[in-house]
């Protein structure tokens, strides 16, 4: 089906968002997925230029559908663009809640959105954790831990609107100390006595904020005052036991830490994800629910998509998507162990012997950059 020319989506230019002002339209990107709500006000000049560099107005309710992702079309959109623009969603979110009018739906919006995603495109929302850069870890912590969420809780039957609130509550969870975070980013000293403090209190002041910015979701505050609850009863900031603590804020805890172990700070290395999600197993029962373990490992796999591995034919490879065993994935192929890159991703086939997973290895030893992957993953 094609778009009625009447009906056409046309560029967004810079007149038609104002700061500080409702945007007057929906705006969707290239690929018809839609960025922000008419009625969104956009508070920062970065949020503007993305609408401007991305944005499309206009009804695209007559559009073809989005198809699958397809590798072979490098005309297709990444995904990767629209992580970039929900980091700036998020970001605003984090810094202006107090100043945001209608912060608790456009929060959900950000969760159902994320929903979409992992029904649409899991392999890319799971790869977008590893692959796509950040400037503030706060803002991409908090995606990310939702992100997770959302992938996982495809397999969950919760009541409606909880799987929406869980995520929210990722999002919102560290909305108290969005700069503390940023410096421990970087922060290899040991926390002075003021940052253990405010690590401590977070939980309680995250959920403060949300109640002054509008939120009364019970579920929401319960989940963010106990995401730090730990089932050795050693958690904070209230200590619960075990069997006080909610099974979808012990899952929020399990995404947080595992997101966490996954991501690099600038004084190390991220974990391998083997390494990370096997440290997690290993605690399965004491401190994990094994169900909830076991769900993570399933989905994230052992070379989960946008990671990357040596093959026995001694090239550095990204992972696309699971295959048809844990140890056979879907990867191409970025350049030779001792070489330059490739001029494009070349897909392996790693069912082969010559071409069977060696090891995981970590993002560095790739040495290229995202734009030069992004496009494996289309929507």
């Amino acid at each position: 089906m094609t778009v009625d020319s009447s009906k056409r989506p046309s560029k967004v230019y810079s007149a038609m968002v104002e700061l500080g002002k409702e945007l007057p339209v929906d705006v969707y990107s290239k690929s018809g997925f839609l960025l922000l709500k008419r009625g969104h006000y956009v508070l920062t000049p970065e949020l503007k230029q993305k609408l401007i560099n991305m944005g499309f107005s206009g009804s695209l309710s007559d559009a073809k559908p989005m198809d699958k992702p397809n590798l072979n079309d490098s005309k297709k959109h990444s995904l990767f663009e629209d992580i970039a623009f929900l980091q700036q969603r998020v970001r605003s979110m984090l810094y202006y809640a107090l100043a945001t009018p209608g912060m608790e739906d456009k929060v959900m919006e950000i969760a159902q959105t994320l929903i979409r995603l992992s029904e649409k495109y899991p392999d890319a929302l799971i790869a977008s954790i590893f692959l796509v850069p950040f400037s503030e870890y706060s803002v991409a912590h908090s995606l990310h831990t939702a992100a997770l969420l959302a992938i996982i809780t495809r397999h969950i039957t919760l009541p409606p609107k909880h799987r929406e609130t869980l995520i929210s509550a990722a999002l919102t969870m560290n909305i108290s100390q969005v700069e503390l975070q940023n410096t421990l980013f970087g922060q290899a000293d040991k926390l002075n006595d003021t940052q253990k403090q405010a690590i401590l209190d977070h939980p309680i002041m995250s959920s403060a904020i949300l109640r002054e910015a509008g939120i009364e979701d019970q579920l929401w505050h319960t989940l963010v005052q106990t995401h730090h609850e730990s089932w050795q009863g050693n958690g904070y900031p209230f200590g619960l036991p075990r069997e006080q603590i909610l099974p979808p804020a012990h899952l929020l805890h399990l995404a947080d830490i595992t997101c966490a172990k996954l991501l690099p700070r600038r004084y190390r290395s991220a974990l391998l994800p083997a390494t990370a999600l096997g440290q997690i197993f290993q605690r399965k029962d004491s401190e994990f629910d094994q169900s909830f373990t076991t769900m993570l490992i399933k989905d994230l796999g052992i070379y989960p998509p946008g990671s990357f591995v040596k093959i026995a034919s001694e090239e550095i490879c990204v992972v696309i998507s699971a295959g048809a065993k844990p140890s056979e994935p879907i990867v191409a192929a970025i350049r030779r162990a001792d070489g330059p890159p490739y001029g494009e991703p070349l897909m392996r086939d790693t069912s082969k012997p010559h071409q069977k997973v060696v090891a995981p290895c970590h993002a560095g030893e790739a040495k290229v950059r995202v734009s030069f992957l992004a496009h494996l993953w289309k929507c």
